[in-house]
């Protein structure tokens, strides 16, 4: 038969492809002198035919089982485990392993695959198909996790813990499960700079603070097979690669700790830029007035003000104002000439409530459309349409071509201003006071409560 490429161990099976030459004849000859037996196995021998298949044994499957059960334990959920959805797959997704390692289904170990060989998966009518070689498996559930090392590698980025594969409606989604301390060491860096030196440790402990609390109420509230995506839409996640030795001091030094109000966790918000002024949760975010996430002026002059968003400008053409509208659904079509583009209202930290942009259609009719709140960054977006508008702090101006926005900051405001932290750790604060600032009336717990 020669050598096998690659290397699969089957448990479930018991079948085993691999580099080594089969040695089940000779290891069973030094093991029995007795004619009789010597006969037996050889009848069995040609029974099975050419092949690199090895039979366990009944205590060799025993064996097997209690490391299995053993393994298993340490991958179940808990308080401390999260999961973050790394990708979605519309029909088929492919892992090409790297590292030797264990593939489970639902309840057991079924495989061991080595470097080089590749993981399969079909979405099968709701179910999953995997495919390893010439193996197939099919289930609700696979889990993937590194027998040797501490990682597994998937799109080229490595990741601490496991992935688990799964059928979601008409998609295939590829999910990281790891302790959520690891998860935080590959957030930091994504969501803050980090400075020269330690300049920016205690702005670093508060923001991992304020992202473990916010992956707490995650965890709570999910209703999934995840808890978080891994970028803008929850936090930037950036696995192993995201990790350096100050944001992991920072995520170590406040293990466990979480911010509550009232003995319940806090819900927090933060952002890169707030310009000068945070703002009132319930004027972005929420229907109720959260007393710790009320809009506070932030430094005189502004801590952020050393922030490379702190003011920007954006100049639009009037034909882009109105695709980005019929973008955004609000107009059917495009055939309009832009008239006027007017601020009605802003709440109390200058942040614009409502934007009024006044239309004319070919017939010279007028339509008003007016767009509120953090929309207008939605609706608009930055000129090369790239981003989102970098804040709703900005002013308009307009000449015969163009229409210019010069605002400040970025983000929506809420919550932490990233860069007046990291402003006030230059300036000696540390990490409790940093929180104090910025969500006033909150107190240190544990997650671990």
């Amino acid at each position: 038969m020669g050598q096998h490429q690659g290397y699969v161990q089957v448990i479930g099976s018991s079948i085993i492809y691999s580099l080594h030459k089969n040695t089940f004849q000779t290891s069973i000859l030094q093991f029995c002198f007795n004619l009789y037996l010597t006969v037996i196995i050889l009848i069995i021998i040609l029974l099975s035919g050419c092949t690199s298949s090895k039979r366990y044994g009944e205590e060799e499957k025993k064996d097997i089982i209690v490391k299995t059960a053993e393994t298993e334990e340490t991958t179940k959920s808990s308080s401390n485990n999260i999961r973050i959805l790394l990708d979605e797959m519309e029909s088929a997704s492919f892992l090409t392993i790297q590292n030797t390692v264990n593939v489970y289904d639902e309840k057991n170990k079924i495989a061991v695959v080595n470097p080089g060989n590749t993981l399969e998966f079909y979405d099968s009518e709701n179910q999953l198909l995997l495919k390893v070689r010439d193996q197939s498996f099919s289930g609700n559930l696979f889990k993937v996790q590194s027998e040797n090392s501490d990682y597994i590698t998937y799109n080229g980025k490595n990741y601490k813990g496991m992935l688990s594969i799964h059928p979601s409606e008409n998609s295939i989604e590829i999910v990281n499960n790891l302790d959520i301390e690891e998860y935080l060491k590959g957030v930091i860096s994504r969501e803050m700079p980090l400075g020269k030196g330690t300049e920016n440790l205690e702005a670093l402990k508060a923001l991992a603070i304020c992202a473990r609390t916010y992956s707490m109420i995650r965890i709570k509230e999910s209703k999934t097979l995840y808890d978080l995506y891994p970028d803008t839409r929850d936090q930037v996640y950036g696995g192993i690669d995201a990790e350096y030795p100050l944001s992991n001091q920072a995520v170590d030094d406040t293990k466990d700790m979480i911010l509550t109000y009232n003995d319940s966790l806090a819900q927090l918000f933060y952002h890169s830029t707030c310009g000068g002024f945070t703002e009132d949760a319930i004027n972005v975010f929420t229907d109720t007035k959260l007393e710790y996430l009320k809009g506070i002026q932030d430094g005189d002059p502004p801590y952020c003000s050393i922030s490379p968003r702190f003011e920007w400008t954006e100049i639009f053409t009037e034909d882009l104002i109105i695709d980005r509208l019929k973008s955004a659904a609000l107009i059917s079509h495009t055939n309009y000439s832009l008239e006027d583009l007017v601020i009605l209202s802003r709440f109390d930290s200058g942040r614009v409530n409502e934007l009024q942009v006044v239309l004319n259609d070919d017939y010279n009719n007028e339509t008003s459309i007016s767009i509120f709140g953090n929309d207008i960054r939605q609706v608009l977006k930055n000129a090369d349409g790239k981003l989102i508008l970098w804040s709703s702090v900005f002013d308009i101006s307009r000449d015969d071509q163009s229409i210019i926005l010069n605002g400040k900051g970025f983000g929506h405001g809420v919550g932490m201003c990233q860069w007046g932290a990291i402003s006030l750790s230059k300036r000696g604060w540390n990490f409790e006071d940093i929180l104090q600032h910025y969500y006033p009336g909150t107190q240190l717990g544990s997650a671990d409560d």
